[in-house]
C-alpha cells in the first residue's frame, strides 16, 4: 500500500491548504515539475534547433500515449495527444461528417466542452440538438439509459455526455448508455473530464467510440495537456480536423487535394508540440501509475467521497445535489443560509479549506463542489466539516 505522507510530500500543494478541488486543477507532483524544468534546460542547447529536435517530440508523444493507455485500459494506437477535454470532444464532434437534419443528444448536466462543439454542428450544419432530461443523473441506471432511448430516432447519429458531471457530480451509465446507442446505430462521444484518473477504467469494456479527458485534474499533470481516445473500430468515423496530426510521408496529392492521415488516433493529436508540457504530463501519468497506483488512487477516491459525503449530509442545514447512487468524486451540495460562492470563499479565507462552486443550468441549482482527491486525508475531510460549522454559526 502506497505510503499516503509520501504521496502529500510529492504534491507539495496539498501541505498549504486544504486541497478539495481536484476536479478544477490536481495538484502538480514534483516529479512532473522537475522534469518540465529538465525539458526547459535542454531546450536551452543545440538540441532544441537541431535533427533530433522533431523525432525527440514524437518520442516524447509515443511515450504519453503508452502511459495514457495503461491507464485507461486501451492500445497505443487509439490515444491522440491534446491540450484540454474540449479539444477532444471538438474532435468527436467537428470531426463527424454531419449532414443537414441530423441529430444529436445531448444530457441537462453537460459541460460546455461538450455543448459548444454540439452548437457549431447545429449552426454550421444544421444538425438537430435534443436534450434528455436525466434530472440530477442518478436514480436507477435502466431509467437513464430509457430517456435517452427514447429520443432515438433514425436521424440520430451521436449521443454526447459526461461520464461524471461537472455540476452534479453524477457518474452516469456510459457503458449501459453505449450499448443501448450502438444497437441503434449510434455513436457515443463522452467528456471524461471528471472521470479520467477519478474512475478505475477500461475503454474495451465501456466500448465508448470517443472519450477526451483532462491532464492537469484527476492525473495532476501541467495545464495545457489531455488525451482523446479513438475506438479503433470508430477512427474511420470522424475526419481529422483541428490537430497537428498530419499527414503520411509521401502521401500528399498537391494537384488532387488528397493526403492519407497517421494511422491510429494520432491523426486527432490537437497538441504535443510543446515538449515541456508533454514531458511534465508523462511524469505525472507515470507516477500515478507506477508509485500511486491506479487501482489504489481510484478506490481511495471512492472510498473518502463516500465518507465525506456521508459526513456532511449528517450535518443540519445540509442539502446534497449530488445523488449518493451515482457517487464518483465529486459532492454537491448547498447550505443553508449562504449562498455557494460565499461559502466557497469563507471556508477559504476563515478556514484554509479550498473547494469551489457551479453554476445552475437547465434544472440542476447552484451549488458548492467539493472534489476528493487520492492524497487527501481522514483530517481534511474533519477540517471541511469544522469549516462549514464555523460558517453556520455566523449565520444564526
Amino acid at each position: 500500500m502506497p505510503d499516503i505522507n509520501a504521496i502529500r510530500e510529492m504534491v507539495p500543494g496539498v501541505l498549504d491548504t486544504v486541497y478539495l478541488n481536484t476536479g478544477t486543477c490536481g495538484p502538480l507532483p514534483r516529479v512532473a515539475h522537475q522534469a518540465v524544468l529538465d525539458e526547459m534546460a535542454h531546450d536551452l542547447t543545440k538540441a532544441r534547433i537541431d535533427g533530433g529536435h522533431f523525432p525527440h517530440i514524437r518520442e516524447l508523444r509515443d511515450v504519453v500515449r503508452e502511459l495514457v493507455s495503461q491507464v485507461i485500459g486501451a492500445d497505443k494506437s487509439e490515444i491522440a495527444i491534446t491540450s484540454s477535454t474540449t479539444d477532444g470532444m471538438y474532435a468527436a464532434i467537428s470531426g463527424y461528417r454531419w449532414q443537414p437534419g441530423d441529430e444529436l443528444i445531448l444530457s441537462n448536466i453537460e459541460h460546455p466542452g461538450g455543448l459548444l462543439p454540439s452548437f457549431l454542428a447545429k449552426r454550421r450544419y444544421g444538425v438537430r440538438i435534443r436534450v434528455a432530461d436525466i434530472g440530477l443523473g442518478g436514480g436507477e441506471p435502466a431509467d437513464v439509459v430509457a430517456t435517452f432511448e427514447q429520443l432515438i430516432t433514425p436521424r440520430t447519429r451521436m449521443i454526447v455526455i459526461s461520464h461524471v458531471s461537472y455540476t452534479t457530480g453524477a457518474r452516469l451509465p456510459v457503458k449501459e448508455i453505449v450499448e443501448m446507442a450502438h444497437s441503434h446505430d449510434v455513436l457515443v462521444a463522452v467528456d471524461a473530464a471528471q472521470s479520467y484518473g477519478a474512475l478505475h477504467l477500461n475503454m474495451h469494456d465501456l466500448g465508448v467510440d470517443f472519450y477526451a479527458g483532462s491532464g492537469q485534474k484527476w492525473m495532476c499533470g501541467p495545464d495545457g495537456t489531455g488525451m482523446f481516445y479513438v475506438r479503433a473500430a470508430s477512427t474511420g468515423e470522424l475526419e481529422p480536423v483541428l490537430g497537428s496530426g498530419g499527414m503520411m510521408i509521401g502521401s500528399l496529392d498537391y494537384f488532387g487535394g488528397s493526403y492519407a492521415p497517421p494511422l491510429g488516433a494520432q491523426r486527432f493529436d490537437t497538441a504535443g508540440r510543446n515538449t515541456a508540457l508533454l514531458a511534465g504530463q508523462a511524469a505525472a501519468t507515470r507516477w500515478i501509475l507506477e508509485d500511486v497506483g491506479v487501482e489504489w488512487a481510484t478506490k481511495r477516491i471512492t472510498d473518502l467521497c463516500h465518507q465525506t459525503y456521508d459526513q456532511l449530509a449528517e450535518l443540519d442545514g445540509i442539502t446534497m445535489v449530488t445523488p449518493r447512487e451515482a457517487l464518483a468524486g465529486l459532492i454537491a451540495f448547498n447550505v443553508r443560509g449562504i449562498d455557494a460562492p460565499d461559502l466557497s470563499k469563507r471556508v477559504a479565507e476563515e478556514s484554509n479549506v479550498t473547494i469551489r462552486f457551479v453554476n445552475k443550468y437547465i434544472n440542476n441549482p447552484d451549488a458548492a463542489r467539493v472534489s476528493v482527491g487520492f492524497y487527501n486525508t481522514e483530517s481534511d475531510i474533519e477540517q471541511l466539516m469544522d469549516a462549514i460549522q464555523k460558517v453556520q454559526k455566523t449565520l444564526d
